[in-house]
């Protein structure tokens, strides 16, 4: 993955052989339930719309934090640090590394329509990567909310 240099991470997978970052095999365990969790968010595409609907998880109780570049959350996901990423854009230049990733990590990617997270496109947005599906799950509920 190409990564900000003020990041220090390297992040390395390959389809059935997992995931590495800074040369470390990495898998994440599952979030403790009674965990709140750490979510990072990127910057809103799809207007105002989408912004009242990120907004949703921080009026839950999660907490959020939002990125700049996608690059460095994946890598810090896979390592455990946050616990999910939402994503309102779909482009695969910007997700199919990180996707992979977190996938070989043991996490997990639903669109909301349950689905996975498709490269080639046409996913329903916004989408959650998470460590486990249960909090990615959870996510994707706070943001259907009306």
């Amino acid at each position: 993955m190409d990564l900000r240099s003020g990041a220090r991470l390297m992040a390395t997978a390959r389809r059935g052989d997992g995931a590495y970052v800074n040369g470390e095999r990495v898998r994440l365990a599952p979030m403790a339930p009674s965990g709140t969790p750490r979510v990072t968010t990127s910057l809103t595409s799809g207007g105002e719309a989408r912004r009242r609907q990120l907004d949703r998880l921080t009026r839950a109780g999660i907490r959020t934090r939002t990125c700049t570049a996608v690059g460095v959350p994946y890598p810090q996901l896979a390592r455990g640090e946050p616990d999910g990423l939402v994503c309102t854009w779909e482009a695969p230049w910007d997700h199919a590394a990180g996707v992979l990733l977190v996938g070989e990590a043991g996490g997990t990617n639903p669109t909301p329509t349950g689905a996975p997270f498709q490269i080639s496109g046409g996913n329903a947005l916004p989408f959650a990567t998470a460590r486990d599906d249960t909090t990615a799950r959870r996510l994707i509920a706070l943001l259907a909310e009306e």
